[in-house]
């Protein structure tokens, strides 16, 4: 209890300190603001988020006294979600004169990239990364707080998930601009979509393929981000924002039940978890070939390359008494500490998540996490809708060890070892991580 309350107090400190408050405005805090009624905040607008550079310069004096237009570097790595970058750079240089690079980087070494330029003065002044990343960003001072979004401002535009996604150490980091989750994929001309795993069960008992070229259902199953649905809603994974250590219970009955099924589809299904692949899922979809299966969210920008008319829906439950528990990752802009256009940094990454947001998806099939936008496009609403049901993936330090081990976890489960034994292992295993 006592390091939970230096902690608590450390942090109050740099929360101070960061934002430079006055030592009266600090007193007026930790005495519940003296005489008077507590100040009512005022909500936050995109509007008010443009105060905060008005009147500020566009330009900066060149090494040759010139005056040249001021610059803002941004660094990111999904290909992808390039053009969408692209065009709200040239948006924003419209409306406000500040120019936007956006530089694509080398994921395998990002972080790293953005920590040896940040100490040669090369920095970015705005990165993109995932909330996995966030409490490693901002312990290593990487990034700044989002100082812009208040409280309010997050619950009227972006879901829960969003909101515990981007949160650490009872502080708000990032401006969510889109994400990442697994969806189910059918072929609309053969099957109907599945109310539960069970109707794929079902489904490949009496399915006959005529043609002997049909694969029932696939996933990725040497992938623990879409193997993890299967641990079911009970399963217990560092807590609500995905960095409570004390938080960990993976082997209780509800989990060894939900493990169980997902060892029973071995018997319908008979998937090799090491020659397992999610390019080999893409290519049957190509091929028309495959009649379920698991994808993810970059399937939206390649369904007119698939072979055959395919549908997507929400995963299913495996069965009434069963449920599943989806993962999701959230893609934000980071504002860094060493930028030297802080208000203008935090405006254009700002613009991405929000003012820019409804011209997301028809830009870049990326989903847009900005809740209050229109969705015309169908598979865009469904998969808005299937992110709104996940839980973040987890940012804790240990996460990485949690990977590895379950990755063994579920694939020794899939080879017919004891369900319990296997979860078991990896709650001790976890435990003295975690200590």
């Amino acid at each position: 209890m006592e390091k939970r309350i230096k902690k608590h107090s450390a942090n109050m400190l740099r929360k101070l300190a960061a934002g430079g408050m006055s030592l009266l405005t600090a007193g007026l805090l930790l005495t519940g603001c003296g005489n008077g009624e507590p100040e009512t905040q005022t909500e936050a607008t995109y509007a008010s988020f443009e105060e905060t550079v008005t009147g500020l310069p566009v330009t900066v004096k060149g090494e040759d006294g010139n005056e040249a237009p001021l610059q803002l570097n941004v660094w990111y790595f999904d290909e992808a979600a390039g053009p969408y970058y692209e065009a709200a750079a040239a948006e924003f240089h419209d409306r406000y004169g500040v120019e936007v690079v956006c530089t694509k980087k080398d994921e395998v070494n990002y972080l790293e990239d953005i920590n040896k330029a940040n100490q040669s003065g090369s920095g970015p002044d705005v990165l993109i990364a995932s909330n996995d990343e966030i409490r490693k960003l901002h312990l290593a001072g990487l990034v700044q707080e989002n100082t812009l979004y208040t409280e309010g401002f997050w619950k009227s535009h972006y879901p829960e998930v969003a909101w515990n996604a981007n949160r650490s150490d009872e502080k708000q980091y990032g401006y969510p601009i889109y994400m990442d989750t697994c969806l189910m994929i059918y072929d609309s001309t053969i099957t109907t979509k599945p109310e539960s795993f069970g109707s794929i069960t079902d489904f490949a008992v009496n399915f006959v393929d005529e043609t002997n070229t049909k694969t029932i259902f696939k996933w990725d199953i040497a992938d623990p981000f879409c193997d993890y649905l299967f641990l079911g809603k009970n399963a217990q994974i560092l807590g609500t924002y995905g960095e409570d250590t004390d938080t960990f219970e993976i082997n209780n009955e509800s989990v060894v039940q939900n493990m169980t099924y997902y060892q029973s589809l071995h018997e319908y299904f008979s998937m090799d978890a090491d020659s397992s692949s999610y390019d080999s899922i893409k290519g049957a979809l190509k091929d028309g070939t495959l009649v379920y299966g698991i994808v993810k969210t970059d399937v939206l920008g390649e369904l007119s390359s698939y072979g055959t008319t395919y549908a997507l829906c929400p995963v299913p439950d495996l069965s009434a008494e069963l449920g599943v528990q989806n993962l999701s990752v959230t893609y934000s802009a980071f504002v860094n500490p060493f930028t030297k256009t802080s208000e203008y940094a935090n405006l254009f990454s700002a613009f991405l998540s929000y003012e820019y947001a409804g011209n997301q998806f028809g830009i870049s099939r990326k989903v847009a996490v900005r809740s209050d936008i229109d969705r015309s496009d169908a598979n865009d609403a469904l998969a808005y809708e299937q992110y709104c049901n996940t839980v973040p993936l987890p940012k804790a330090l240990e996460n990485g060890d949690f990977w590895i081990y379950s990755e063994i976890c579920f694939k020794n489960i899939w080879n017919g070892n004891d369900v319990a034994t296997e979860l078991n292992a990896l709650q001790e295993k976890m435990d003295a991580r975690l200590k």
